[in-house]
């Protein structure tokens, strides 16, 4: 019987990770929206607009993140999948110091160059109090927010997104508390919530500490040695097309900021700070997605398969269209809901608020889209292709920013958010098919390989999870090895390992088995045959099971396999086997 692969597994593995990192993102949101909420209703309007007066920097702070810290859960994901923990320990251990000596420097040139920041962003002389202050707070304790995000991204990779899901729940409770208490209470105005952000996030490090710093952790994230520096250079040049892309969206919200200061005023600003209000929602779920293909589809590429990416890849394009859409459609239909909930307090600031979403909001699925196809670009290892893509949004948005205005008025500006989605994607296209012409062999649109070397010569099926489906994959397992070169005995001594696996799965697993399926992926790299074996049944670790209550099989496999590790990730037993190839000299 010829068996294929199912993408049963890859769809509940991207399930698993896909819901908790976008309630990762829709709570670390709420803590944005409640802020804004708070300072709009507690404190004025126009807190809300300095709060998004500082985006820029925002963004700047972010990128620092990403080059040394972020990057390094890109590379380390690769790593996870070829089992490297070594290079995950340095490539982390690197982004910690990074982060903190970034974070110093940041708080050091908030203080001393407050003035020129503060006139370079904020025009508006009534707004600038609140942006000082707001300002102020944040960048003295950026090395917080940076670590915070850090340590999110490595539980994550670490195959437990649901702990940092979790920890930024805890997160958002706490801010909603220390703001109301802040700004509220103890009546410190804008500045009350910059440190209830901080003080939440604070809580959020602490709490994930428990985890990255204990047993369960698959690796170790050790004080920084010489041996590190490596290291360093390898997060750098990782993070260099993100870091690149970030500062071109900081200098593009500093002059849309600008821009629309200068033509629309503190209204124009109230209605594009909302604005990008929802574009953070609607990032949620780009970033969701994107934090899905990066960390398991970096993980599979590790792995060398690519049968489960196109999969993984195919799937998160396709719900990331459809929910953007929907979204939309809800914006589009009840702008003045939403624009009285940020603080919309007279008629003529929710009609002219009103009217600039309903223009704003056909971008949303373009430019999230485009975001996500940047982070699948990055995951394949595309550095160019993900700049680009980043780019091209403020290259188009500024430009049109200004061009709308002399065409059709003032007011006619809002045209030049849906006419920088429309267009982003378009070029998107017309370069990836280009790409494709000349390439060939790769996915439309997201540059997926359709075929490679590591592919053909790889083993690669899903099998039911019945012990007739397990006993006829064993006849496909050993036709693969032997046309593989595998000497005999030690072809016997890998089937036997896996068939072990598949029927403890088939009897222990405490599932409907017809149901489910088992994934079985065999290949060569680097003169050493690798398998691997991952199901969704209950957690079973066959390495540190009591050696006294071991049955046969275990202590088969156990003494079969020297190579042998395992991990419980997105709710699946991940079984990692590896063997120095003996080739068979009757065969070659």
């Amino acid at each position: 019987m010829a068996f294929t692969r199912n993408p049963y597994l890859i769809t509940k593995a991207m399930r698993n990770f896909l819901w908790a990192s976008i309630l990762t993102m829709a709570l670390a949101q709420v803590n944005t929206t409640v802020d804004g909420i708070i300072v709009s209703h507690l404190v004025a309007p126009d807190a809300l607009s300095a709060v998004n007066l500082y985006m820029p920097i925002s963004l700047l702070i972010t990128s620092f993140s990403t080059l040394f810290g972020i990057s390094a859960t890109i590379i380390a994901a690769r790593a996870l999948g070829e089992r490297d923990k070594i290079h995950v320990e340095h490539l982390l251990s690197t982004a910690v110091l990074s982060v903190v000596v970034v974070g110093v420097l940041i708080a050091l040139a908030g203080r001393i160059f407050q003035n020129p920041i503060s006139e370079l962003i904020c025009h508006e002389e009534r707004l600038r109090p609140y942006f000082n202050s707001y300002m102020s707070v944040m960048m003295t304790f950026s090395f917080i927010t940076m670590m915070s995000a850090l340590s999110n991204e490595s539980v994550s990779i670490d195959g437990h997104p649901e702990l940092a899901t979790k920890s930024i729940a805890l997160t958002a409770v706490c801010n909603a508390l220390l703001d109301l208490l802040f700004v509220g209470a103890l009546n410190l105005g804008i500045a009350g919530s910059a440190y209830a952000t901080i003080c939440a996030t604070t809580i959020n490090i602490l709490f994930l500490s428990r985890y990255l710093y204990g047993k369960k952790c698959s690796f170790r994230i050790n004080p920084f040695t010489k041996s590190d520096w490596k290291s360093l250079k390898e997060n750098a040049i990782q993070g260099t097309p993100l870091i690149t892309g970030n500062l071109i969206l900081t200098a593009m919200f500093l002059l849309m900021n600008n821009i629309i200061q200068d033509k629309q005023g503190a209204d124009g600003m109230f209605t594009v700070s909302v604005c990008c209000n929802l574009l953070s929602i609607g990032m949620m779920f780009s970033g969701g997605v994107g934090s899905t293909a990066l960390t398991i589809g970096g993980f599979l590429r590790g792995q060398q398969d690519f049968v489960g990416l196109r999969m993984l890849v195919s799937k998160a394009v396709r719900w990331l269209f459809v929910s953007l859409i929907v979204i939309a459609c809800v914006i589009f239909l009840f702008p003045e809901l939403i624009s009285s909930l940020f603080g919309a307090n007279t008629p003529e600031l929710t009609l002219y608020a009103n009217r600039g979403l309903r223009i704003f909001v056909p971008m949303l699925p373009f430019i999230l889209l485009a975001l996500l196809l940047a982070n699948i670009y990055q995951m394949l290892g595309h550095m160019l292709m993900t700049v680009v893509v980043v780019i091209m949004f403020p290259i188009i948005l500024i430009p049109s920013l200004l061009i709308w205005p002399e065409i059709a008025g003032n007011d006619a500006m809002w045209y030049a958010f849906p006419t920088t989605g429309i267009m982003v994607m378009l070029i998107t296209g017309i370069i990836t098919e280009v790409y494709k012409m000349k390439n060939g062999n790769v996915t439309r649109l997201t540059l997926v390989p359709l075929a490679s070397k590591e592919e053909e010569s790889a083993f690669n099926i899903s099998v039911q999870a019945n012990e007739e489906k397990v006993s006829e994959s064993l006849d496909s397992i050993h036709e693969y090895l032997s046309n593989a070169g595998v000497d005999k005995k030690q072809a016997n001594d890998i089937a036997l390992c896996i068939e072990e696996l598949l029927l403890n799965i088939v009897h222990h697993a405490g599932r409907a088995i017809q149901s489910h399926y088992i994934d079985v992926h065999i290949h060569m790299r680097d003169g050493k045959m690798l398998a691997s074996v991952k199901d969704d049944g209950r957690a079973f670790d066959p390495i540190h099971f009591d050696i006294e209550k071991r049955k046969a099989g275990l202590k088969l496999l156990n003494g079969l396999c020297p190579g042998l590790d395992y991990q419980y990730m997105y709710g699946q037993n991940m079984t990692f086997m590896n063997w120095d190839m003996h080739l068979d000299r009757n065969n070659n």
